[in-house]
Order: structure tokens, then sequence, then C-alpha cells
């Protein structure tokens, strides 16, 4: 028996870890405004979450939507092989701090997957490689989205990409994207692209 397709938070769960844990492919899960301190993982599963911005087109729950990381590691992780249709749309997302996994991905963390990242505000966020967005071996497709106010720490040779962090047969899609004011030890203030990694950008201003 297929249990609903729809999962709100918080009416139905506190919290969009717990949703995600109970939801199956397929489902969707609906944020309402607020602030919600956690650090979530689609664990591979084909989801879509979204703000109300995903029912209403409204941009104003993008900024009333945060999901903060509250330091403690990146605030979005896809690590299960998560393709294009998995989507996150319609938040804010602050505070990571990524020292875990090669301190990858302050903001969002991409490895070896590939989700579509849609009407995002990323800022805040830090990690040794991509305090906004880190691609690993993933391209994912990101639309409609500002990267700002991100930055890297340590130092080293795979240090770098403030905004976005593009390693290892990379090749994100980007469309209408804003990177803008972050900040790198090393490499890419706004982007960082290595070994085999082509970056699509269309409309994107970086500064």
């Amino acid at each position: 028996i297929e249990h609903t397709t729809l999962i709100n938070v918080p009416t139905l769960f506190s919290t969009i870890q717990t949703a995600i844990n109970y939801a199956s492919d397929g489902d969707t899960i609906l944020v309402q405004p607020g602030t919600y301190v956690e650090n979530i993982n689609y664990n591979g599963k084909n989801l879509v979450i979204g703000s109300l911005f995903l029912t209403t087109e409204d941009t104003s729950h993008i900024s009333q939507t945060i999901i903060d990381g509250n330091e403690s590691g990146s605030v979005v992780t896809f690590e299960n092989g998560e393709d294009s249709t998995v989507v996150l749309t319609g938040f804010t997302i602050i505070n990571g701090d990524a020292t875990e996994n090669y301190s990858r991905g302050g903001g969002i963390n991409c490895y070896n997957s590939s989700p579509r990242l849609e009407n995002l505000s990323i800022r805040g966020n830090s990690a040794q490689r991509g305090g906004g967005i880190s691609c690993y071996n993933s391209s994912p497709r990101i639309v409609n989205v500002e990267v700002s106010g991100n930055s890297t720490h340590g130092s080293g040779s795979n240090s770098g990409g403030g905004g976005v962090y593009c390693h290892y047969n990379s090749s994100p899609e980007m469309v209408n994207v804003l990177i803008n004011n972050n900040s790198s030890a090393d490499f890419g203030g706004g982007i960082f692209s290595s070994h085999a990694s082509s970056p699509n950008l269309a409309n994107v201003t970086i500064c």
C-alpha cells in the first residue's frame, strides 16, 4: 500500500530529515516557511523537496524557508547516485561548514550525484572545497540560484572554489546563476574547476 505522496513539514514531520527517512521514491516533501536547523541527506531517494515556492512560484518563500546547517557539516548532501529526477527548490541554505568527507560542499555537497538544484539562495557557508556547492564526479543542473558570501578554509592544492567547486568529471549546467562575493584562500574565489570538469554556463554572473 502506498502512503501519501505529498508529505508536509512541519505538519506531519517536524524536520525535513525525518520526512526524508519516511518518504518513498516519487514522493514530494513540501516545507512550510520557517528556519530548520538541520543537515539533510537525500539517502539516494527519488524525491522532490521544496518550499511553498514549489506550489505558488512566489519567490518570497525562498527567503522565508531556511535550512540552517548550524556549522556542523554540509547543509544538504547528495551522495547516493541521485539523478535529475531528484529536486531541491525554493530554499535559503546557510551556515554549512563541511569538515568531513574531504571537507566538500559547505552549502550543498554533490558526490557521484547529479540532482536538480533550483531557485535557491546559498549564503554564508564554508568548506575546504566548495564553500557554496561542491561537485565531485557530479553534474547537477543549477538553475535560478544565488551563491553569495561563501568561502573556503584551509589551504593546499585541493583547496578552492569559494562559490562552486567542480572536480573529477564534473560538468554542472548553470543557468541564471549569480556567484557573488565569495572567497577562497587558494584557488577560484568564484568557481574552481579541475580534472576533466567542464561547467556549462548560461547567463551566469561572477563578481
